[in-house]
């Protein structure tokens, strides 16, 4: 299979008309706030890592099943502007899509100034090393942030 008919087959999935109901701004923005609520509880789910590790692996298993049919909508809402090649964009989306991603670079490079700020004062103050879920929940989450980030910002907008 070539690269071209992968990308016309995600783009018809993307495409699909049963996925209108998730097109509106509303919708979207309701999207967005539901990915963002996942992640925020995704981070407070690692302060059970280390004392309830079998509910911290359950949870997170539920967590990425939700993550994942979230993030799917979420991508359908915009008809993948954000992760479709540029072949497969008219002008005004590819403009978008553009736009998106400046501005999801700015919020991201501003979220790891943040959190590179917390490391600084924690450093600073010498205050105790954090447990390994905080540790891990650092490292992980900015991840997850830059991963969804187009999308949300994307679907955030009233263009889209």
């Amino acid at each position: 299979m070539t690269s071209s008919t992968r990308t016309e087959r995600r783009a018809q999935v993307l495409d699909d008309p049963r996925f209108e109901r998730f097109r509106t701004t509303p919708a979207r923005r309701r999207l967005v706030l539901a990915l963002g609520a996942l992640l925020v509880v995704e981070a407070g789910l690692f302060a059970f890592m280390e004392s309830a590790p079998v509910v911290f692996a359950v949870a997170l298993a539920v967590l990425l099943v939700a993550f994942v049919f979230l993030l799917g909508a979420l991508k359908a809402s915009t008809r993948g502007v954000e992760e479709l090649p540029a072949e497969a964009l008219d002008e005004r989306q590819w403009q978008l899509r553009g736009e998106a991603y400046a501005l999801s670079y700015r919020i991201g490079f501003a979220l790891l100034t943040a959190e590179l700020a917390v490391v600084a004062a924690w450093l600073t103050f010498d205050w105790a090393a954090p447990g390994a879920g905080v540790a891990t929940a650092a490292v992980l989450l900015p991840f997850h942030v830059g991963v969804v980030l187009p999308s949300m910002v994307t679907a955030w907008s009233r263009e889209a």
